[in-house]
This record gives structure tokens, sequence and C-alpha cells, in this order.
């Protein structure tokens, strides 16, 4: 009888991780706008023209220009845990992941600790910089 009921909450949470999983796969899913960086040193970035995409494990990232109405763009893949955000920039994009500073990448890998994540806001963290969004 134990054993039965061992492994039925074991089967239980299999199927709990999963959908928690898949549960934050729908809720990143789209276009979020990067607002806030806070950066270790206790200082704060603002911006309104980042844009973080993401679908079907392949993300964009669009930084706007105001001056001439162009977007510099980095592409890559993406998988997610129910705590972290794992993303990868395409071989090709890699220059401009490592030039631009509101990406604050430094390979080709960069993994996230996702802090909040729901319908409108997401705020995720890597090295004790904390990235907050708006769903755009």
């Amino acid at each position: 009888m134990i054993k039965k009921l061992l492994q039925l909450s074991l089967i239980i949470s299999i199927f709990a991780f999963c959908s928690c999983n898949k549960d934050n796969e729908e809720l990143l899913k789209g276009k979020w706008q990067l607002r806030y960086i806070d950066m270790p040193n206790n200082t704060q970035i603002s911006t309104d023209s980042v844009y973080y995409n993401f679908m079907s494990n392949v993300f964009l990232l669009q930084t706007l220009s105001d001056s001439d109405f162009s977007a510099l763009k980095t592409h890559g893949v993406y998988h997610t845990t129910t705590d972290s955000l794992f993303m990868t920039v395409t071989p090709s994009y890699l220059p401009e992941a490592l030039e631009n500073p509101y990406y604050g990448w430094h390979t080709a890998d960069k993994n996230f600790a996702i802090r909040q994540l729901n319908h409108s806001s997401l705020i995720l963290s890597c090295n004790d910089t904390i990235y907050t969004f708006r769903k755009f």
C-alpha cells in the first residue's frame, strides 16, 4: 500500500513539474519590453527600446534606434526549466550580442534565473544583475 502511494506521489510530482515548465513556456511566448536593468553597484539603467521576443524555442533580441527607425537584431535559441531561462545566440549574430550594452552578453550562452513570470511582467537575474520587462 505504501509503495503504491509513493509511486502515485512520484507520478503526480512529475506531472506537476512538467506542467510548470509548460506554463513558463506559454507565459514567456511573445514580445517583452526591457524597462530596467538593476546593476550590482546599485545603479539602474532605464530603456524603452530593447525587446526580447520568444516563440517556439527561438528568440529575437531587438534594439530600436531613435535616429533612423532601424533595429539591431540578434537571434538564437532558448529553453526553460521551472526557474531558469537558457539562451544561446546564433554564431553569426554573436558580435551584435557582445557589443550591445543592454544585453550584457560575454559569451554565446546566457543563463537567467526567472524571478517572476506572469502575463504582464518578467523579471530575470544573471550574476547579480536584474532585468525587468513588461509584456508588449
